[in-house]
């Protein structure tokens, strides 16, 4: 009995010293957990919402844009060899994966491939690129000639890397790709800020399943990376909204979802949605216009315009009086393909307004 008894005394001890051992320890651990937030992040917060000049919230979310594209750009880059061919490393175990299903709808399923950067570094030629990519058309393309236009092959190639083209050859034929873009392993990161613009848009991952402002962050990032691009580079003032009074050729108290002014008079516009059906989207753009200001007594002689219904996209062109024809298919932004015709067309629209403000203006 007495061994027992010993046995057990030595069980009970053990936690009753952890019980008691360290009671300021306690204390401590307690006080830690009950700490008071500091002051400094509350009043962060009180400051945070001040208004920001429409000017410097644009430069804002385009620097954003740019670090983004960036770092998306650099997370799958492959390096090409004039002896070897790419090797790839295989990512299926750690990252996501994103493939296009039958109907070449985007899904997280597919293989990414990583491979260290290598390729020349060479003096940026944005400037004389954009110049002759955005360059205005020299006479107007007449309405029944808009649908084949605005899918006509850039002026010149859009630099990609060799591991976003690889990709795009899943989905699109070689002589496209060809005629689109070029691999900046070849030619050296010419455009360092439309090459990482148009990767973030031919990746971005689009859901219907969000609000109408989020819906409308997956547009912007097409429509800032082409139209936002060009901003930069034609040679007149280019201003971009969202939901603002326009003048020129809107209704009072009717304001268009997006905006694109040139030298103050609107060339382009565009109506969105988070669902419904397309067209009937669309039929706001002809419903806030002002009657007569298109046609040839108006401010242009036609506009352009766009709807959108969730990742479905229509292009429109406004004539006559409160007449519309459609100058596009429906895309769906869900599909790979669509994305690339959606950049070919806004860099197609990007010239043809400008034809149109000048045969006004000049």
């Amino acid at each position: 009995m007495s061994e027992t008894k010993i046995r057990i005394s030595r069980k009970v001890k053990a936690p009753l010293k952890r019980a008691t051992a360290s009671p300021s320890r306690q204390s401590s651990r307690l006080a830690a957990k009950t700490k008071p937030v500091p002051e400094t992040s509350q009043s962060n917060r009180k400051t945070a919402n001040v208004a920001v000049p429409s000017a410097e919230l644009a430069k804002s979310y385009m620097d954003r844009l740019d670090d983004i594209s960036r770092k998306l750009s650099q997370l799958a880059l492959h390096s090409l060899d004039d002896k070897d061919t790419p090797k790839r490393d295989t990512l299926a175990s750690k990252n996501k994966k994103r493939t296009e299903s039958e109907d070449g709808t985007l899904s997280d399923d597919s293989e990414r491939t990583q491979v260290g950067p290598s390729y020349r570094i060479v003096e940026s030629k944005e400037k004389e690129m954009c110049a002759a990519l955005f360059s205005p058309l020299c006479n107007i393309p007449k309405r029944e000639e808009l649908s084949t236009l605005l899918l006509q092959k850039p002026e010149i190639k859009i630099p990609i890397h060799h591991s976003v083209y690889s990709w795009l050859q899943t989905y699109i034929e070689d002589d496209k790709l060809e005629d689109m873009f070029d691999i900046v392993e070849k030619v050296g990161n010419i455009c360092p800020k439309l090459t990482p613009r148009v990767e973030t848009a031919l990746q971005v991952k689009v859901s219907n399943d969000v609000t109408e402002s989020m819906q409308q962050c997956f547009i912007d990032v097409f429509l800032m990376g082409i139209v936002g691009t060009a901003q930069e580079y034609l040679e007149m003032d280019t201003k971009i909204n969202r939901n603002a009074n326009e003048l020129s050729m809107t209704k009072s108290k009717c304001r268009p979802d997006y905006l694109l002014m040139l030298n103050g008079q609107l060339v382009f516009k565009g109506e969105e949605k988070k669902a419904g059906d397309v067209r009937n989207i669309a039929l706001e753009l002809v419903d806030k216009m002002i009657p007569g200001s298109v046609g040839k007594d108006g401010k242009l002689e036609y506009l352009l315009g766009y709807a959108t219904a969730g990742s479905r996209v229509l292009f429109e062109c406004i004539y006559g009086d409160g007449k519309m024809s459609e100058c596009s298919d429906i895309l769906n932004l869900e599909r790979v393909a669509d994305r690339v015709s959606l950049l070919v067309i806004m860099i197609n629209v990007v010239r043809v307004a400008c034809a149109l403000y000048n045969a006004k203006n000049q």
